[in-house]
């Protein structure tokens, strides 16, 4: 089947793309206005002014202070942004054009026999609503999609100088725009070393360290300001056996994390959408189905744990994760690597948006969950689609979630002065 075939056959995933990406696009005013998207807005608007550039970006959730590339590219957009409005709306363009260009990416690269997980899981991508919601804000973590298209292309291409080099280049830029970076272009690093290794294909050595060396530069004034100012550290072993990483990954790939925005709204929220006067408690009864799909996934990795103990017993473990994988596999064990170890049980405090680093595989790997039961995995994709757009509206007629995280949005509040 020719590519274009392809496409009209999947004509459905690809309209719910289309919807996912319009909903990154609809009402910017809603966006979120809080301390974090002022101090980066106002901070990076005297940069242009200025010219005076930090080398050092905003401190993260766990205490340390982020290197500077994040602030860094929204400090480049000030020279032609000057609202917050205008820079909110190029978060979402950049959004955008990443999910296009992973949609280019699995028709040009991916086996013809794994294009349908693949695509199956950008529609979920695209319509669920914490992946939406980390599409709108003026945030350095938001801007992490188009890097790690990058980074997926670009050791896709490993075997030529050009992409050897952009990938260690993207790889060392990764984590400058947010910490959990490092752990994803580490565990994918390491992946692809043993792989390659294993199944005896070339890789461009030379020009991969090259790339690195001159993406971490960057790094120099972070490791500067880090020996002069030492930064209390939060990593804690009781981090690592809270298995964040896991929960986030499992709640936000079935839609269920809305509470993690909304906070106390959420018990509001569920009685979504009122008819007249009355709640239909629709969203309520969208969470039960998504939560009872839920037990489908543990029923499945429960699946997959029994065939690695079974591996092991035959003393096949090794071979099986590490020979003549397909793309889809590949790429995968490569974020459990990064995010699901290395990130996990570095004893890092871990927050819902450390998983943007691996967008959109915590969504592909759903769909490889579910490739046995496309109907199950449509009524998925279909529920986020409706939950993220019951969850705009709401944000639109409550201006925000007051007693959540997302708060008063930036409408509100200059309506209100």
């Amino acid at each position: 089947m020719s590519n274009t075939a392809w496409l009209r056959s999947n004509w459905l995933l690809l309209a719910i793309i289309a919807f996912g990406l319009f909903l990154r696009l609809v009402w910017v005013n809603d966006m979120e206005w809080k301390d974090d998207e002022k101090y980066m807005f106002n901070t990076t608007q005297e940069v242009a002014k200025t010219g005076h550039w930090h080398g050092v970006g905003m401190e993260s959730g766990g205490g340390i202070v982020n290197p500077g590339l994040g602030m860094g590219i929204f400090s480049a957009l000030s020279y032609l942004i000057h609202t917050p409005t205008g820079m909110a709306s190029a978060v979402q363009w950049i959004n955008v054009i990443s999910i296009l260009c992973f949609l280019l990416f699995i028709t040009i690269k991916i086996e013809k026999d794994q294009r349908d997980i693949w695509l199956w899981g950008l529609a979920l991508a695209a319509v669920s609503p914490l992946a939406v919601l980390f599409s709108r804000k003026i945030w350095a973590q938001d801007m992490l999609p188009f890097f790690c298209f990058v980074i997926i292309w670009s050791n896709a291409n490993r075997n030529k100088g050009w992409g050897a080099f952009l990938w260690g280049l993207f790889g060392a830029l990764v984590g400058q725009i947010h910490m959990s970076g490092f752990f994803y272009a580490a565990g994918l690093f390491i992946f692809t070393v043993v792989y390659d290794y294993r199944n005896k294909q070339p890789f461009k050595w030379v020009y991969w360290i090259l790339g690195s060396l001159i993406g971490s530069i960057g790094l120099i004034p972070w490791v500067i300001y880090n020996f002069s100012y030492p930064q209390p550290t939060t990593l804690t072993w009781d981090h690592a056996l809270e298995f964040n990483s896991y929960i986030c990954w499992f709640l936000d790939s079935h839609g269920l994390n809305t509470m993690y925005t909304l906070g106390r709204n959420f018990w509001d929220f569920i009685k979504y959408p009122y008819i007249g006067t009355h709640a239909t408690y629709l969203v309520a009864a969208l969470n039960v189905v998504l939560a009872g799909a839920g037990i489908y996934t543990l029923v499945r990795v429960f699946g997959y744990v029994k065939s690695i103990v079974m591996w092991i017993k035959q003393k096949q473990f090794f071979d099986k994760l590490t020979l003549n994988l397909n793309s889809t596999d590949f790429y995968i064990l490569s974020l459990i690597l990064g995010l699901g170890i290395l990130l996990n049980f570095s004893g890092a405090l871990i927050f819902a948006h450390y998983l943007i680093a691996a967008f959109p595989f915590t969504y592909i790997l759903m769909a490889k969950i579910f490739q046995s039961n496309k109907k199950l995995l449509m009524g998925i994709i279909l529920a986020q689609l409706l939950l993220t757009t019951l969850f705009l509206g709401y944000i639109h007629k409550n201006s925000g979630a007051p007693d959540g995280d997302y708060g008063v949005t930036y409408r509100a509040q200059i309506e209100a002065k």
